[in-house]
């Protein structure tokens, strides 16, 4: 399993330790086949809010938009349109030791600003806080819904 899956899996068993919250994973197609495209990893409920979560590992500072499929960013963006939805990227920035929750909102006005690509530093993103084991965190997702409780 590479880097970018076992993240997932991480990501993945670290909602599903968070109390009332709803965890599905969806199944990665084969390049597409038969024509059917995810628009996410995961889709999460928890109170108040739905969740529409894609995982991303980079090796570098930033993360080129064009790591994320129009059919992710399009689904997404359409998504987080209705109430109570949020919809966005979770970036783990390997170098940096960073992971960040960037709503796709957030990436839709960049890209409308002519950026091509979002920092590991970026002052908008959410930080999601976690230990580090060997190589990889665990998360601490109470504190990534608290900060949507507003």
């Amino acid at each position: 399993m590479n880097r970018g899956k076992q993240f997932e899996q991480i990501i993945r068993e670290d909602f599903g330790k968070a109390k009332n919250t709803s965890v599905i994973r969806l199944p990665d197609p084969v390049q597409g086949y038969l024509g059917y495209r995810n628009v996410c990893d995961f889709i999460v409920y928890h109170y108040p809010n739905q969740y529409f979560i894609e995982c991303k590992t980079i090796n570098r500072d930033s993360l080129p938009f064009s790591n994320i499929t129009k059919n992710q960013w399009t689904g997404m963006l359409e998504m987080s349109k209705i109430d109570g939805v949020i919809a966005g990227v979770i970036c783990w920035f390997i170098p940096r030791d960073t992971t960040l929750f960037i709503p796709i909102q957030l990436l839709e006005r960049y890209k409308n600003e002519g950026r091509k690509s979002v920092s590991y530093k970026d002052p908008w993103a959410k930080r999601l806080l976690g230990r580090k084991k060997r190589l990889f965190f665990t998360y601490d997702m109470e504190q990534f819904f608290n900060q949507f409780k507003q």
